[in-house]
């Protein structure tokens, strides 16, 4: 299909200005130029997959999604290292990436839990959780069956985690949010950061809360809901946690 020189200019503008954005309301001029015309809205389509990347109209907001493999806007390690300098090594990295998951795991119940402004977790909380996690699944990885099932290097991430310290809920309330490499709040901060650079989450300083925005739940719905990888794995954290909280209470 060919595109006029108005309409690959129209879709050239909001690409790039997704790119500096990563998601934009409908309601945004630049959104509502591109998409009454359906000609622009096909060349946006086109540029974006010829950098590797898709954007996905929840109907609300256009989100600018960067295929993993074979997008120059790709972040590899290297980079990912370079942005967040407390990530030492991929250890750390596959560590924050199951700190997201318990976050996503938590938030995304059912369409009737989704409670934008009113849904919520502290950074307590989601280093409780992760630390169950790494308790179960370290037991159940003695032969290394179960990090050769799950893909995950358990023995890896529980080091990891492990070697970091812990405040306690008194230190956590009095402190800021930005801690030091050696922190198991500062490590999940790395994790929320990630999000809200997205604009996915807002983080309250005050609260020491990670609140999810509308976009993160379009996510969900339009995309993660699609992803075979992340069903499997958030299913597997609902058990675990679930199975960790009936031995406790059968103990109590």
């Amino acid at each position: 299909m060919s595109y006029s020189l108005e309409q690959l200019q129209q879709a050239s503008r909001l690409f790039f200005d997704l790119l500096r954005r990563k998601v934009i309301s409908l309601d945004d001029p630049a959104a509502t130029e591109c998409l009454q015309d359906a000609g622009a809205y096909d060349a946006l389509q086109y540029v974006a997959k010829e950098g590797g990347c898709r954007v996905m109209n929840s109907g609300q907001r256009l989100h600018l999604l960067v295929n993993p493999l074979g997008s120059v806007f790709a972040t590899n390690f290297t980079q990912l290292k370079n942005k967040y300098s407390r990530i030492e090594r991929k250890a750390h990295l596959h560590t924050i990436n199951i700190i997201i998951l318990v976050f996503l795991a938590e938030m995304d119940q059912d369409e009737t839990h989704f409670k934008p402004g009113q849904d919520s977790m502290s950074y307590i909380q989601i280093a409780d959780q992760v630390s169950s996690l790494f308790q179960v699944w370290i037991q159940m990885d003695e032969d290394g069956r179960f990090s050769k099932q799950w893909q995950l290097d358990i023995q890896a991430m529980n080091k990891v985690w492990t070697s970091l310290y812990m405040q306690t809920k008194s230190q956590e309330e009095s402190d800021l949010l930005s801690r030091g490499a050696g922190s198991r709040i500062g490590l999940i901060h790395e994790g929320m950061k990630i999000l809200e650079e997205e604009h996915l989450v807002f983080i309250s300083d005050n609260e020491k809360r990670i609140f999810p925005r509308d976009e993160l739940y379009e996510r969900m719905r339009y995309l993660y809901h699609d992803v075979d990888r992340y069903k499997e794995l958030k299913a597997l954290i609902g058990r675990t946690l679930a199975e960790k909280e009936g031995v406790i209470h059968a103990t109590d």
